[in-house]
């Protein structure tokens, strides 16, 4: 190995390499060392069978709180332990063994998933000839053949296509879910390849980039040597590239060079986990551990003390019996002992089975978010999806929403509804194309001949883009309407990446320019029946930066056209500035605002004419530009900005897209919960803002500050304070912002910024960048209230802000499902997001805060006795308690109900948490685990402790207490009792908080207490060496032949149990259900007619007998059903004001809700009560 410490270290690779058919061109003098690639095996397990134990042991223990239990159980086996080290070892084996077979189980079902995919068939190229081989043998270099509907198995680089133009149709729903079909190409220097052995003569050398998960970002060249003199080079990008995990679709066969393999492919890198996140409940749990450790260190030195005290009083000297001796020194190793047996006995102070029992809760909770039918989208039959259980209880905690736009508040169909060209407006009526009268523009008419301004409108629309057109049957001859205007019947089947793009694509078919496809390599469009072919020569794809597209094409007759259309903001700064352009730009641009003003996505569209020598210059820059491998898209970027230049305006267009259904009511609901909502979207800031007023995130009372077109720091903090000056407490705001002001603001202004906006009702952020939309989030995350924040989004661009926040939360929409992916919770719909947070979201946090606080107070209240027994016994560190009830008390005398409250409790019924959205307040900034809860908590069980330990004291004070043949009771009897009223105390305790009783918490709790009973009979009723249970043999038999000691366990429990009764029956009076039911008998006064008439259709039912809602609220004819059902709607919007305005309509926002529906006998007892209160008002009535 000495030479190792002289080898050199070679410089890190900076691009792959890659031999087609793994052989080197023989024009190669030095051919290149190709490195070892990685193998094309897929791994998603964690384990082996070999590394399964160590590995899965050394995980769970670097948990502080089974590193904590493992070190109890390794003092307990150093010392000579008060107890057995069995009540120590045998919980934390009990913990430790069901985590690693759910851990076990989860990891073999991952093997058994990779054992497919890596065992698949697949056909290489080797030899000159097709063989079949697994997938796991692929290596990179070999070429692979794909046939249609199959699986790319590795990142492929298209080589060859049975399509005589060298492409194929792919579908990529397994990355980003995106439906539609992508085209991809092969590259222009290997469209000559047609058969088998021209692929396995084939000599090539790919270099391409480093392995990395932007599904989206492929760069490289290739170099194909012909045997002719040096090679040919051409450049690859992203539509080159076949990404593993995409299927073939409606090409036959397909060949390509495996780039890469295995965990390299872009498809593994995207599986790879992100950063953890943690709820604010486990955040105060971790403060409640430290608590309790600090506790369990200062009752450890108290006692060690204390116990030296004692022993050197001189009246330890008359306490004979104990054999304590005579002037004794305490060594260090005495102190150890005694300081290490004191923590044995009051360390299960710490519950053991905390993190086990929340870890199944969680796990099994979040399956019912899934079950629910109110959160399945009809059409597509798409439930709720959890990707993760961990933060469950955090969709109760939610302080901040921000959300997407498009594809999340609105629909993302899109639909063509008007244009501008040349200064005219056009607009679709009907699918026709009207133009506005000129005298009065709220009326239209349809023309009569086709200008032929529009016509090049259209043609350029119906050519600037990179739809795909596939025919489909066609239903009738196109029609023409009055002269030259033909309407197509839409034969044609477009997919696009972009509905923009397919809305325009469509709405020019529908006026009679129809794109017909990409044909033997030309672009076929029918303009008015009339068919023209152009020639493609360049794509400039969309980038952020730009803003906009371009297509180069050319014209039957030779002409060079240069096509662009994107925001107005880009495409209208690179068009010329002549006074006539500058007339038309004037004109397009007030259309644009007007557009924008009726919410509708804008788009401008222009178009310069090139010269051969102009293209060729272009061409020859651009094919060096995309040669690079390093800054590639700074050098694209410079070439097509002196390419997209003096444009000659030729109008804009206006595409609606429509908002989805409930999104109005679903955000006055989480207004009223206390949520604030951000709106960030990529749109000019008009079309924001007005989708704001329409679904009713900006409100027409509010005053809207703007803080946009910022381009100095000075100009920026000037207006901040401006804002800040205007802003009062006496009203509402809405704040507008553009991602160009942002980028300003977030430089050194970000705190004042923040003020601002936290003291607005309600933002809008627009012309936002992925990253910005994600440095907004942390810009509110990282503030000093540290709020609990939400992202939702439907797009690849919304992941980086989903993934930012507290909880991600994506909707599965129609931009693929990415966000879906990286998402926290999914759904298909924006409404869907009420129920989520405001009954879900509130139940989980109940559920888990209360689990929390119950496992800290079960352990207090099970332990504390301990400490005061200390005192009885000298601090001689015996332990009251038997090993059975140490060991068995957390896992199986006290867990199985606190699990199934967990799942099932419900505190408040879902229709009231919906129609009372501000009950999601209770809960706001984690106020179930403040201190001043777990004190309270805490209290109640040292009050337990207190009361069962010196109440049993007081009951065991007579020598005999009942015993038969006077016998005395002794430690045993007395621990075998404390246990038993402890249990019994503790389990009723649960039973106190539930609020939703369930035949499952029912049985949970009874079989639990039988279970107990079971346990210990059997366990005390026999000797055995093995468990040592000499002391406590038929202790529990005993204690029934007592009937002081039955009696007075009785009358204990109830005792413990009296405070915490009274507590609940006092909050009863202010809980939330009472009130509702107070509040609908005074508004619902009952008359003794309908009285009457209940009574008697109660006991002879007809086929109209009238219920509960009935009696209380008279009958209710079709407009009173029509006008309730109205408020229910609305019921949100009535909530605001009333939240708004308390004095005012206080009683209208809690007059929302369902009503309850009671049978026979327990109606009566309601009726007869309410009647009792009405009968004068309502005597009259009979």
């Amino acid at each position: 190995m000495v030479w190792k410490v002289f080898k050199k270290n070679k410089p890190p690779a900076t691009s792959r390499m890659v031999l087609v058919n793994r052989q080197p061109p023989e024009e190669l003098t030095e051919p290149p060392v190709m490195p070892r690639y990685t193998h094309n095996r897929i791994k998603t397990s964690k384990y082996t069978v070999l590394n399964f134990i160590p590995k899965n042991l050394f995980e769970q223990f670097r948990r502080i709180a089974n590193f904590y239990f493992l070190c109890i159980a390794v003092i307990q086996l150093f010392i000579d332990s008060p107890v057995s080290p069995m009540t120590s070892i045998l919980p934390l084996l009990f913990v430790v063994a069901v985590t690693a077979v759910k851990q076990g189980y989860e990891d073999w079902r991952r093997h058994r998933e990779d054992n497919k995919v890596n065992n698949a068939p697949s056909r290489v190229l080797r030899e000159g000839v097709v063989k079949d081989l697994r997938t796991r043998d692929i290596v990179v270099g070999d070429i692979v053949e794909i046939a249609s509907n199959e699986q790319f198995p590795c990142d492929l680089l298209l080589l060859m296509s049975s399509d005589s133009e060298g492409k194929c149709s792919v579908t990529t729903a397994n990355l980003d879910g995106e439906t539609n079909l992508k085209t991809f190409f092969c590259p222009s220097e290997t469209c000559y390849l047609t058969t088998i052995d021209d692929l396995w003569k084939l000599r090539a050398v790919i270099e391409c980039q480093l392995p990395h998960a932007n599904l989206y970002d492929f760069k490289g060249r290739v170099e194909v040597y012909r045997g002719d003199g040096g090679p040919i080079k051409a450049s690859l990008s992203t539509e080159n590239l076949l990404p593993r995990g995409a299927r073939l679709k409606n090409t036959s066969t397909v060949y390509g060079v495996a780039i890469y393999t295995g965990e390299e492919t872009k498809m593994a890198l995207n599986s790879k986990m992100t950063g953890n996140k943690f709820s604010t409940v486990e955040k105060s749990m971790n403060h409640f551990l430290v608590f309790f450790l600090v506790l369990l260190v200062l009752e450890i030195v108290v006692c060690t003390v204390l116990k030296y005290e004692v022993y050197d009083d001189d009246t330890m000297s008359d306490m004979w019996y104990l054999g304590v001796p005579d002037n004794t020194t305490s060594t260090t190793s005495d102190v150890i002992q005694d300081s290490s047996s004191f923590l044995v006995i009051f360390n299960y102070i710490i519950p053991i089975s905390l993190y086990v029992t929340l870890e199944m809760q969680k796990f099994l909770g979040a399956m019912f978010i899934g079950w629910d039918d109110d959160l399945m989208c009809k059409n597509t039959g798409e439930r709720c999806k959890c990707n993760t259980s961990d933060l469950n209880e955090e969709l109760g905690q939610v302080q901040y929403l921000f959300t997407d736009k498009t594809g999340t508040l609105t629909e993302n169909c899109m639909n063509f509804r008007q244009c501008s060209v040349d200064g005219v407006k056009y607009v679709d009526v009907g699918g026709c194309i009207h133009t506005f009268d000129e005298d009065d523009n709220s009326r239209t008419f349809p023309l009569h001949t086709c200008p032929a301004n529009l016509v090049t409108f259209l043609q350029t629309l119906a050519l600037c883009h990179t739809v795909e057109a596939s025919p489909k049957i066609k239903a009738a001859e196109p029609q023409t309407v009055e002269e030259d205007i033909e309407l197509s019947n839409l034969w044609l089947e477009y997919q696009a990446s972009s509905p923009d793009e397919k809305a325009l694509v469509e709405a020019c078919a529908r006026y009679g320019v129809v794109f017909e496809g990409y044909i033997k390599g030309e672009l076929r469009l029918s303009v008015k029946g009339h068919t023209k072919t152009f020639t493609r020569l360049q794509v400039l794809e969309f980038d952020s930066d730009r803003k906009c597209m371009s297509v180069v094409v050319q014209e039957e007759s030779g002409k060079i056209w240069l096509l662009t259309k994107g925001a107005e903001s880009s495409v209208l700064a690179r068009c010329c500035d002549d006074t006539k352009q500058q007339r038309l730009h004037q004109a397009t641009l007030n259309h644009i605002n007007d557009y924008a003003m009726l919410g509708l996505r804008t788009l401008a569209v222009g178009r310069r004419e090139l010269s051969l020598q102009q293209y060729t210059d272009f061409a020859s820059q651009l094919t060096r530009a995309k040669q690079m491998l390093e800054d590639r898209e700074a050098a694209v970027r410079e070439v097509t900005e002196r390419m997209e230049a003096e444009l000659q305006l030729l109008g804009a267009t206006g595409v609606e897209d429509l908002l989805q259904e409930g999104v109005q009511e679903t955000l006055e609901s989480l207004r009223v919960a206390g949520i604030k909502v951000w709106v960030l979207t990529g749109d000019k800031i008009e079309t924001a803002v007005n989708i704001a007023f329409s679904c009713g995130h900006f409100k027409r009372f509010m005053k809207i500050l703007y803080v946009n077109g910022l381009r100095d720091h000075d100009t920026a903090r000037h207006r901040l304070a401006q804002c800040q000056e205007d802003i009062t407490d006496d009203s509402f705001y809405g704040l507008v912002v553009d991602g160009a002001s942002l980028q300003l603001l977030y430089g050194n202004l970000k705190e004042e910024f923040y003020q601002v906006c936290r003291r607005c009702t309600a933002v809008v952020c627009c012309r936002m960048s992925p990253r910005q939309k994600a440095e907004t989030v942390r810009l509110v995350k990282k503030s000093k209230e540290s709020p609990v924040c939400a992202a939702i989004g439907d797009g690849a661009n919304d992941v980086s802000m989903i993934q930012e926040a507290h909880v991600g939360l994506g909707v599965m929409g129609k931009e693929g499902r990415q966000a879906v992916r990286c998402s926290d919770f999914a759904f298909a719909r924006f409404r869907f997001l009420k129920k989520v947070l405001l009954v879900h979201g509130h139940w989980y946090y109940i559920r888990v805060s209360t689990l929390v606080q119950y496992s800290f107070y079960k352990n207090v209240a099970f332990i504390t006795p301990q400490i005061f027994f200390a005192i009885w016994n000298a601090f001689s560190t015996q332990s009251i308690y038997e090993s059975l009830a140490l060991t068995m008390f957390n896992i199986t005398f006290t867990s199985l109900p606190i699990i199934i409250y967990g799942l099932f409790d419900q505190n408040l019924p879902p229709e009231l948490l919906l129609d009372r959205a501000e009950l999601y307040r209770n809960n706001a900034k984690n106020s179930a685990m403040s201190w001043f809860n777990f004190f309270k908590w805490n209290c109640f069980a040292l009050w337990h402790t207190c009361v069962m330990y010196f109440g049993l004291m007081f009951v065991c004070f007579d020598d005999t207490c009942g015993l038969p043949d006077a016998q005395t009771p002794d430690l045993g009897l007395f621990g075998t009792t404390l246990v038993s009223i402890c249990v019994f105390v503790i389990n009723l305790k649960l039973v106190l908080e539930v609020r939703y009783f369930t035949q499952f918490f029912f049985w949970s709790v009874i079989a639990t207490l039988l279970g107990y009973a079971v346990v210990t009979l059997v366990y005390q009723g026999f000797l055995s060496d093995f468990f040592s249970n000499y002391g406590v043999y038929w202790s529990y038999y005993r204690m029934f032949q007592s009937s002081s000691i039955m009696l007075g366990s009785m009358l204990l429990g109830v005792v413990c149990l009296l405070p915490d009764l009274v507590v609940k029956v006092c909050d009863s009076f202010t809980d939330v259900r009472v009130e509702e039911r107070r509040r609908k008998n005074k508004d619902s006064p009952v008359t003794l007619k309908y009285y009457i008439s209940y009574v008697n259709e109660a006991f002879y039912p007809g086929e109209e007998s009238n219920n509960w809602s009935t009696v209380t609220n008279g009958p209710r004819d079709e407009d009173t059903s029509l006008e309730n059902k109205h408020r229910r709607e609305n019921g949100a919007i009535v909530q605001s004001e009333a939240f708004t305005d308390k004095n005012k309509s206080t009683e209208t926002g809690m007059h929302v809700g369902n009503r309850t529906f009671i049978e026979n006998e327990t109606a009566f007892s309601n009726v007869a009560t309410s009647l009792s209160e009405s009968w004068t008002s309502e005597s009259t009535v009979i």
